[in-house]
């Protein structure tokens, strides 16, 4: 496993997360045991974004974020990882880029 590896993306080496789903070749999401949750109540997913400015993957909580709807997922507002600029909704189990 290697989080600098673009072309092996968290849906094949995210083990400790269920559910590990792609959202695009660059986003995916998962569902983190509470047991690894930094507040076992949060009942949103964890992101994999995959981050140009420092060219690996990297993982984010959502806690700010309200969680409309599992399956399909549809978080409200938009996220935003200001490490590389990575903006976009996830709506309908899709990520669309803002």
């Amino acid at each position: 496993m290697s989080f600098a590896d673009h072309a092996v993306p968290p849906t094949v080496w995210c083990d400790w997360w269920t559910e590990v789903h792609a959202l695009s070749p660059d986003i995916a999401y998962g569902w983190v045991p509470p047991e690894l949750r930094a507040d076992p109540g949060d009942p949103n997913p964890w992101f994999w974004h995959w981050c140009s400015a420092s060219g690996r993957w990297e993982a984010q909580a959502a806690p700010d974020h309200t969680l409309i709807s599992r399956d399909p997922l549809h978080m409200e507002p938009s996220l935003l990882w200001p490490c590389c600029g990575t903006h976009g909704w996830v709506r309908g189990g899709q990520w669309i880029n803002a």
